[in-house]
């Protein structure tokens, strides 16, 4: 489901998204279309789709025709089920899914993935709500620091079954990074000179994972 290519860099802005929230609760208002976090924090979104504690299932937002759901709130998920259909991601186009073969976090990572965006999973009594967080601000897509690139690569290939390299090489040139590969890892450098080096088995999974991190102020 192309997690290769877009879990990495949609981990990273997870986690950021995480640092700016802290501990702030959450309230949506749909016919605004924003969240509130806390008492401070309030950004449009788009939503993607709930999972249901009773019967162990994902539905996309779009399918959702009971809630009566506003239109402009549904851009994101049909544009992931075109995207699907393109792509031939059945998970993308299926109105639902059992949570043991899709969860929400699963889609929601790739959402954010596809799309850039962040997203946030709002628990309620008998399930979540899932939902693209828009307009953060630039700090939560913005380049991560080396020492959290080590943490997301190693977070990321521990969450669900990726292609390694792909992943690896992908995530270090999205964030900046100038790299180069041989057959038996993938190195990168940052233009303030923190470098990072990944090896790998024969069978193309990781190692081993390093690097050196210059100090802000050398």
């Amino acid at each position: 489901m192309h997690l290769s290519h877009t879990l990495a860099p949609a981990l990273a802005r997870q986690l950021a998204l995480a640092d700016l929230l802290g501990e702030r609760g959450w309230q949506v208002d749909i016919n605004a279309g924003t969240v509130t976090f806390g008492d401070d924090l309030t950004y449009p979104i788009q939503l993607l789709g709930t999972e249901s504690q009773g019967d162990g299932t994902w539905l996309w937002a779009w399918a959702n025709s009971d809630s009566q759901l506003p239109p402009a709130l549904l851009r994101a998920a049909e544009w992931l089920r075109g995207y699907g259909r393109e792509h031939d991601i059945p998970e993308l186009t299926g109105a639902s899914h059992p949570l043991d073969r899709a969860d929400g976090h699963l889609l929601a990572l790739l959402a954010g993935g596809l799309t850039g965006q962040s997203y946030y999973r709002g628990p309620y009594p008998g399930g979540a709500l899932f939902f693209l967080v828009e307009q953060l601000p630039a700090a939560v897509t913005a380049p991560v620091a080396p020492q959290r690139v080590l943490t997301v690569l190693t977070q990321a290939i521990q969450m669900y079954p990726v292609d390694h390299r792909t992943l690896v090489d992908g995530f270090l040139r999205q964030q900046g990074y100038t790299v180069t590969a041989t057959p038996d890892d993938v190195s990168g450098q940052r233009p303030d000179g923190s470098t990072i080096r990944v090896s790998f088995d024969p069978q193309g999974r990781i190692t081993n994972i390093a690097g050196a991190i210059r100090p802000a102020d050398a």
